[in-house]
């Protein structure tokens, strides 16, 4: 299956032309034969990689014995032309589950504007001349974010009827305010509690129903949810940004009516496809830092969604089987339109690592048929 986070945004060329570039995907299942997919989605000019290899990372940019050369084709490089994705050739390498696997690039040419995702959460490392088998890239430039790295497909021994889950959603989902290089965001706790895999497909100021940080998800759902091979249930947590951005821009705001008909709309959708959805509840975001953010409309607005979530999920015939109670996992039961302060990271906005795991708390594991 594909596992690992989702190309982002067009941004402005890394600059890593003629270095090695290692990066680290974590992976919550294993397997013996994987393959890497690479993304130029977003770029203006091609993408060219002279080398590839993949290996089990062991910390700190360092790379364990046994890495494999990825091949293309048969090809040792290859070239990816703007707004095109290709995925390397199978290849044998053993991955646990939980390891994290280090992607080293030689780049010939990054593609002007990059294909990445912003908040990584997880360092990559850059060397100038270095060559993509070495197992430690000493001095190497560290940046945050995830280029050109689409997914991975491991191929394995899943345990028959085994749910795939994806979460679908904004910075909440991505992992915001949680510790990097630390595997803490929601998601990441979801898997351990549960035990299966879930795919993290969150872009931190994604909104449901209108581009920016990354397509609209009304948008990108054929793609990052329901496009993920093998997925059986989708979590769809998006719509604080709908009602923050609108807010801090001083943009008509949003509806508690347009967010349910996206929401309605994405759960039929997934129905359509044999995917079972999953709602989220809206958590409270009243102490935000970040000027109109909040507003008072905005937060009506959120009411009235939690308030239809909650009725739309669970019963026979219902929008969604269950949802994800963001909004109870988080919110000040003094101060309910507050996030509770030892969860969040100091913004009054994004979970902290223990509001991470309290999100992944929050839902019934039944939901998921276990």
């Amino acid at each position: 299956m594909m596992v690992g986070p989702c190309a982002g945004a067009e941004f402005a060329a890394p600059g890593f032309a003629g270095r090695a570039v290692r990066q680290v995907v974590h992976l919550h299942r294993g397997g013996t034969r994987l393959r890497v997919w690479f993304s130029n989605r977003f770029g203006r000019e091609p993408l060219r990689f002279r080398a590839v290899r993949a290996g089990l990372h062991l910390g700190g940019g360092r790379v364990a014995p046994g890495a494999a050369a990825l091949a293309f084709g048969g090809e040792a490089g290859v070239e990816i032309p703007p707004g095109i994705e290709v995925v390397s050739d199978p290849v044998d390498l053993a991955v646990p589950d939980g390891a994290e696997l280090a992607v080293t690039v030689g780049v010939a040419a990054d593609g002007g504007a990059a294909t990445k995702h912003p908040e990584g959460l997880q360092t990559g490392y850059a060397r100038e001349d270095a060559a993509v088998d070495a197992p430690c890239l000493a001095g190497a430039e560290e940046f945050a974010e995830l280029h050109w790295i689409r997914g991975v497909d491991l191929c394995g021994e899943p345990a028959p009827g085994e749910p795939v889950i994806v979460a679908f959603g904004d910075s909440l989902t991505d992992g915001s305010g949680t510790t990097p290089d630390a595997h803490q965001r929601y998601p990441d706790h979801l898997w351990r509690r549960l035990g299966v895999r879930v795919l993290n497909t969150g872009i931190g100021g994604n909104r449901l129903l209108a581009n920016g940080f990354g397509p609209a998800g009304m948008l990108r759902f054929a793609d990052d949810a329901l496009g993920v091979p093998g997925v059986t249930h989708v979590i769809i947590a998006l719509g604080v940004n709908d009602l923050g951005l609108a807010g801090a821009a001083g943009r008509p705001a949003v509806t508690a009516a347009e967010l349910i008909a996206g929401y309605t709309a994405l759960a039929a959708r997934a129905r359509e496809a044999g995917v079972v959805p999953v709602g989220a509840t809206l958590p409270p975001f009243g102490g935000v830092v970040y000027p109109g953010y909040h507003t008072a409309r905005g937060e009506q607005t959120r009411a009235e969604f939690n308030a239809w979530m909650r009725a739309a999920s669970g019963a026979s015939g219902a929008v969604f089987p269950g949802h994800l109670d963001m909004d109870g996992a988080l919110r000040d039961p003094a101060r309910p339109v507050l996030l509770r302060d030892d969860l969040h990271f100091g913004d009054g906005l994004h979970p902290n690592d223990e509001g991470a795991r309290a999100i992944a708390g929050a839902v019934s594991p039944a939901v998921f048929g276990l």
